[in-house]
């Protein structure tokens, strides 16, 4: 038997609420302990990109979104070439509701500004975001 070494996938989802942008505390001993970061995780084998992202979110948030809404923003592989994260943005949502969280969280919150976050990679999607929303932080 063959055996491949796949270069996992990682679907990362930046969802707008109420004027601000859905992001969680991660809470997972290592990299990024305590750090804001987007919504994400791991494409389970059997799931699509799309349900992927769906799951996470609703997993680290609560807050539950149609897959078939999700629209990829940008493709990018890892500096160290150990991941692909699809990153994909969800239409924005007008109220926040309440919010929970899985072990993985110790919180979750709206940011209205970019932030720096625990992977440079999603701090660059964050800004982007913020850069397309027309609000960038002054100075």
């Amino acid at each position: 038997m063959t055996a491949y070494a796949n270069t996992p996938t990682v679907v990362v989802v930046l969802v707008p609420i109420a004027g601000g942008l859905l992001m969680v505390r991660r809470a997972l001993p290592g990299l990024g302990q305590g750090e804001l970061a987007l919504p994400g995780g791991y494409q389970m084998l059997g799931q699509t990109w799309q349900e992927a992202g769906a799951a996470e979110v609703h997993e680290e948030t609560g807050v539950s979104i149609d897959p078939a809404s999700l629209r990829i923003v940008s493709v990018v592989t890892t500096p160290d070439r150990q991941q692909n994260l699809i990153f994909c943005e969800y239409p924005p949502i007008a109220e926040a509701g309440p919010f929970s969280h899985d072990t993985e969280v110790s919180e979750v919150v709206l940011v209205h500004e970019p932030v720096a976050t625990a992977f440079p990679l999603h701090t660059d999607q964050v800004r982007a975001f913020f850069d397309r929303c027309g609000r960038t932080r002054a100075g």
